[in-house]
Protein backbone atom coordinates (compact mmCIF):
# COMPACT_ATOMS: atom_id res chain seq x y z
CA UNK A 1 0.00 0.00 0.00
CA UNK A 2 1.56 2.92 -1.05
CA UNK A 3 0.00 5.46 1.14
CA UNK A 4 0.07 3.52 4.35
CA UNK A 5 0.04 5.06 7.82
CA UNK A 6 -0.44 8.16 6.06
CA UNK A 7 -3.31 10.89 7.28
CA UNK A 8 -4.71 12.45 4.26
CA UNK A 9 -7.63 15.78 3.74
CA UNK A 10 -9.39 15.87 0.35
CA UNK A 11 -11.95 18.85 -0.15
CA UNK A 12 -14.72 18.34 -2.44
CA UNK A 13 -14.37 14.52 -1.35
CA UNK A 14 -18.45 13.82 -1.73
CA UNK A 15 -18.62 13.46 -4.77
CA UNK A 16 -16.95 13.43 -8.89
CA UNK A 17 -12.94 13.20 -8.43
CA UNK A 18 -12.67 13.91 -4.76
CA UNK A 19 -14.93 10.80 -4.05
CA UNK A 20 -12.36 8.62 -6.21
CA UNK A 21 -9.06 10.52 -4.67
CA UNK A 22 -10.50 10.08 -1.26
CA UNK A 23 -11.58 6.50 -2.15
CA UNK A 24 -8.33 5.53 -3.52
CA UNK A 25 -6.07 6.85 -0.48
CA UNK A 26 -8.24 4.60 1.72
CA UNK A 27 -7.35 1.40 -0.21
CA UNK A 28 -3.59 2.85 -0.62
CA UNK A 29 -3.43 2.56 3.42
CA UNK A 30 -4.42 5.90 4.19
CA UNK A 31 -6.73 7.70 7.11
CA UNK A 32 -8.87 10.14 5.20
CA UNK A 33 -10.75 13.38 6.51
CA UNK A 34 -13.45 13.99 4.00
CA UNK A 35 -14.43 18.11 3.70
CA UNK A 36 -17.63 18.86 2.09
CA UNK A 37 -19.89 21.46 1.79
CA UNK A 38 -22.27 18.80 1.24
CA UNK A 39 -21.39 16.93 4.09
CA UNK A 40 -24.38 13.95 3.62
CA UNK A 41 -22.16 13.52 1.16
CA UNK A 42 -19.02 13.48 2.23
CA UNK A 43 -20.02 10.94 5.30
CA UNK A 44 -21.30 8.39 2.10
CA UNK A 45 -17.75 8.80 0.59
CA UNK A 46 -16.65 7.94 4.47
CA UNK A 47 -18.87 4.83 5.25
CA UNK A 48 -16.59 2.93 2.58
CA UNK A 49 -13.57 2.94 5.15
CA UNK A 50 -15.05 2.89 8.66
CA UNK A 51 -13.23 4.20 11.25
CA UNK A 52 -9.82 5.33 8.74
CA UNK A 53 -12.27 8.02 7.39
CA UNK A 54 -14.39 10.89 9.10
CA UNK A 55 -16.08 13.60 7.39
CA UNK A 56 -16.45 16.90 8.29
CA UNK A 57 -18.83 20.11 6.90
CA UNK A 58 -16.13 22.49 5.15
CA UNK A 59 -17.14 25.83 3.17
CA UNK A 60 -13.61 26.30 1.55
CA UNK A 61 -14.32 30.22 1.49
CA UNK A 62 -14.58 30.42 4.67
CA UNK A 63 -10.95 30.18 6.43
CA UNK A 64 -12.56 29.47 10.10
CA UNK A 65 -13.56 26.24 8.24
CA UNK A 66 -10.76 25.91 6.90
CA UNK A 67 -9.18 25.76 10.55
CA UNK A 68 -11.70 23.59 11.58
CA UNK A 69 -11.18 21.09 9.03
CA UNK A 70 -7.48 20.72 10.34
CA UNK A 71 -8.41 20.85 13.54
CA UNK A 72 -10.84 17.97 13.76
CA UNK A 73 -8.52 16.13 11.82
CA UNK A 74 -5.49 16.00 14.01
CA UNK A 75 -8.04 15.64 16.32
CA UNK A 76 -9.29 12.68 15.08
CA UNK A 77 -5.96 11.22 13.32
CA UNK A 78 -3.18 12.90 14.90
CA UNK A 79 -1.40 15.04 12.47
CA UNK A 80 -2.01 15.56 8.65
CA UNK A 81 0.26 14.60 6.12
CA UNK A 82 -1.33 15.08 2.42
CA UNK A 83 -3.73 18.03 1.59
CA UNK A 84 -5.66 17.32 -1.80
CA UNK A 85 -7.53 20.86 -2.45
CA UNK A 86 -10.21 19.63 -4.83
CA UNK A 87 -13.08 21.77 -3.94
CA UNK A 88 -14.41 23.44 -7.01
CA UNK A 89 -17.35 24.95 -8.99
CA UNK A 90 -17.55 25.73 -12.66
CA UNK A 91 -19.98 29.20 -13.77
CA UNK A 92 -20.42 28.89 -17.50
CA UNK A 93 -21.34 32.33 -19.09
CA UNK A 94 -20.67 35.09 -21.37
CA UNK A 95 -17.56 37.62 -20.40
CA UNK A 96 -20.14 40.70 -20.23
CA UNK A 97 -23.16 38.25 -18.81
CA UNK A 98 -20.65 37.94 -15.56
CA UNK A 99 -21.86 39.80 -12.86
CA UNK A 100 -19.41 41.09 -9.51
CA UNK A 101 -20.77 37.44 -7.34
CA UNK A 102 -19.97 35.10 -10.10
CA UNK A 103 -16.26 36.57 -10.50
CA UNK A 104 -16.09 36.37 -6.69
CA UNK A 105 -17.19 33.18 -6.50
CA UNK A 106 -15.33 31.70 -9.38
CA UNK A 107 -12.17 32.69 -7.41
CA UNK A 108 -13.50 32.20 -3.91
CA UNK A 109 -14.06 28.55 -4.34
CA UNK A 110 -11.46 27.72 -7.15
CA UNK A 111 -8.37 29.36 -5.98
CA UNK A 112 -8.88 31.26 -1.87
CA UNK A 113 -9.71 28.03 -0.92
CA UNK A 114 -6.74 26.25 -2.11
CA UNK A 115 -4.89 29.07 -0.02
CA UNK A 116 -6.88 28.90 3.07
CA UNK A 117 -6.63 24.85 3.62
CA UNK A 118 -3.21 25.08 2.85
CA UNK A 119 -2.77 27.58 5.50
CA UNK A 120 -4.57 25.74 8.00
CA UNK A 121 -2.98 22.14 7.62
CA UNK A 122 0.64 23.64 6.16
CA UNK A 123 1.58 24.21 10.03
CA UNK A 124 1.13 21.04 11.14
CA UNK A 125 3.09 19.51 8.07
CA UNK A 126 5.80 21.61 9.22
CA UNK A 127 5.49 20.72 12.80
CA UNK A 128 5.99 16.90 12.31
CA UNK A 129 8.51 16.85 9.24
CA UNK A 130 6.99 17.49 6.12
CA UNK A 131 4.19 16.65 3.67
CA UNK A 132 2.28 17.12 0.40
CA UNK A 133 -0.45 19.63 -0.75
CA UNK A 134 -1.76 18.50 -4.09
CA UNK A 135 -3.73 21.68 -5.95
CA UNK A 136 -6.33 20.39 -8.52
CA UNK A 137 -6.38 23.32 -11.36
CA UNK A 138 -7.57 22.52 -14.73
CA UNK A 139 -6.88 22.73 -18.32
CA UNK A 140 -8.46 25.93 -18.09
CA UNK A 141 -5.63 27.14 -16.79
CA UNK A 142 -3.78 26.81 -19.72
CA UNK A 143 -6.17 28.36 -22.59
CA UNK A 144 -9.10 30.29 -23.15
CA UNK A 145 -12.62 28.31 -22.80
CA UNK A 146 -15.51 29.27 -23.96
CA UNK A 147 -17.94 31.53 -21.13
CA UNK A 148 -15.67 30.62 -18.56
CA UNK A 149 -13.70 34.06 -17.66
CA UNK A 150 -13.63 33.59 -13.81
CA UNK A 151 -12.99 29.99 -13.48
CA UNK A 152 -10.26 30.31 -16.55
CA UNK A 153 -8.46 33.04 -14.21
CA UNK A 154 -8.98 31.14 -10.51
CA UNK A 155 -7.87 28.05 -12.44
CA UNK A 156 -4.72 29.39 -13.68
CA UNK A 157 -4.07 31.17 -10.45
CA UNK A 158 -4.20 27.74 -8.76
CA UNK A 159 -0.76 27.39 -10.79
CA UNK A 160 0.79 30.66 -9.63
CA UNK A 161 -0.32 29.36 -6.10
CA UNK A 162 1.29 25.83 -6.78
CA UNK A 163 4.44 27.39 -7.44
CA UNK A 164 4.84 30.30 -5.40
CA UNK A 165 3.95 28.25 -2.54
CA UNK A 166 6.81 25.34 -3.41
CA UNK A 167 8.63 28.20 -3.40
CA UNK A 168 8.37 29.84 0.15
CA UNK A 169 8.03 26.23 1.53
CA UNK A 170 11.36 25.15 0.03
CA UNK A 171 13.69 22.91 2.29
CA UNK A 172 10.86 22.16 4.30
CA UNK A 173 10.28 18.56 3.14
CA UNK A 174 6.91 19.57 1.59
CA UNK A 175 6.07 19.54 -1.72
CA UNK A 176 3.64 21.31 -3.24
CA UNK A 177 1.88 19.99 -7.09
CA UNK A 178 -0.80 20.00 -9.36
CA UNK A 179 -3.41 18.24 -11.61
CA UNK A 180 -4.61 19.35 -13.94
CA UNK A 181 -7.32 17.65 -15.19
CA UNK A 182 -9.14 17.57 -18.55
CA UNK A 183 -12.77 15.94 -19.78
CA UNK A 184 -13.64 14.38 -16.64
CA UNK A 185 -16.58 12.45 -16.49
CA UNK A 186 -17.86 13.80 -13.40
CA UNK A 187 -21.05 14.87 -11.91
CA UNK A 188 -19.75 18.64 -13.10
CA UNK A 189 -19.33 17.52 -16.97
CA UNK A 190 -22.52 15.12 -16.78
CA UNK A 191 -23.94 16.88 -19.27
CA UNK A 192 -21.64 16.80 -21.88
CA UNK A 193 -20.58 13.30 -21.09
CA UNK A 194 -23.70 12.05 -21.91
CA UNK A 195 -25.04 14.07 -24.74
CA UNK A 196 -25.72 12.67 -28.18
CA UNK A 197 -24.54 15.67 -29.91
CA UNK A 198 -21.47 15.82 -27.98
CA UNK A 199 -17.95 13.95 -27.84
CA UNK A 200 -15.24 15.55 -26.10
CA UNK A 201 -13.68 12.17 -25.32
CA UNK A 202 -13.14 12.08 -29.30
CA UNK A 203 -11.09 15.85 -29.03
CA UNK A 204 -8.21 13.83 -27.20
CA UNK A 205 -5.15 11.93 -28.20
CA UNK A 206 -6.26 8.85 -25.89
CA UNK A 207 -9.97 8.89 -27.47
CA UNK A 208 -12.37 9.17 -24.57
CA UNK A 209 -13.32 10.67 -21.53
CA UNK A 210 -11.31 10.83 -18.04
CA UNK A 211 -12.66 8.87 -15.45
CA UNK A 212 -12.56 10.34 -11.72
CA UNK A 213 -9.87 7.19 -11.28
CA UNK A 214 -7.54 8.43 -13.82
CA UNK A 215 -7.38 11.37 -11.33
CA UNK A 216 -7.09 9.59 -8.22
CA UNK A 217 -4.44 7.94 -9.72
CA UNK A 218 -2.51 10.86 -10.23
CA UNK A 219 -3.52 12.30 -6.45
CA UNK A 220 -1.94 8.76 -5.48
CA UNK A 221 1.57 9.21 -6.94
CA UNK A 222 1.98 12.97 -5.94
CA UNK A 223 1.04 11.72 -2.24
CA UNK A 224 3.37 9.29 -2.22
CA UNK A 225 7.12 8.74 -1.63
CA UNK A 226 7.32 8.11 -4.85
CA UNK A 227 7.21 12.11 -5.99
CA UNK A 228 9.35 13.14 -3.28
CA UNK A 229 11.33 14.99 -6.14
CA UNK A 230 8.57 17.10 -7.69
CA UNK A 231 7.33 20.40 -6.70
CA UNK A 232 6.27 23.01 -7.95
CA UNK A 233 5.15 21.97 -11.17
CA UNK A 234 1.87 19.42 -12.54
CA UNK A 235 0.60 16.35 -13.61
CA UNK A 236 -1.86 17.20 -17.04
CA UNK A 237 -4.45 14.36 -17.09
CA UNK A 238 -6.53 15.35 -20.24
CA UNK A 239 -5.67 12.57 -22.74
CA UNK A 240 -3.37 14.63 -24.25
CA UNK A 241 -5.55 17.51 -25.32
CA UNK A 242 -3.27 20.18 -24.15
CA UNK A 243 -0.79 19.14 -26.86
CA UNK A 244 -1.93 20.32 -30.14
CA UNK A 245 -5.02 20.44 -32.42
CA UNK A 246 -5.14 18.43 -36.05
CA UNK A 247 -7.16 19.91 -38.75
CA UNK A 248 -9.95 18.06 -40.84
CA UNK A 249 -8.32 15.44 -42.73
CA UNK A 250 -5.00 15.34 -41.19
CA UNK A 251 -5.35 12.36 -38.83
CA UNK A 252 -6.36 9.08 -40.68
CA UNK A 253 -8.45 7.23 -38.63
CA UNK A 254 -7.20 4.12 -40.08
CA UNK A 255 -3.50 4.41 -40.05
CA UNK A 256 -1.27 1.72 -38.73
Amino acid sequence: MRLKDKVAVVTGGGSGMGRAIALEFIRQGAAVMVADINVDAARETAKAAGDRAAAVRTDVTKKSDAIEMAKRTIERFGRIDILVNNAGLRCIKPFLDHTEEDWHRMLDINLTGHFFCSQAVVPNMLANGGGRVINVASIAAHTGRPDRVAYCAAKAGVLGLTRAMAMDLRGRNICVTAITPGSIATPLNSEAATSKTTDWGSETVAGRWGQPEDIANAAVFLASDESSYITGSEICVEGGWLIGRARDGEIRRDAS
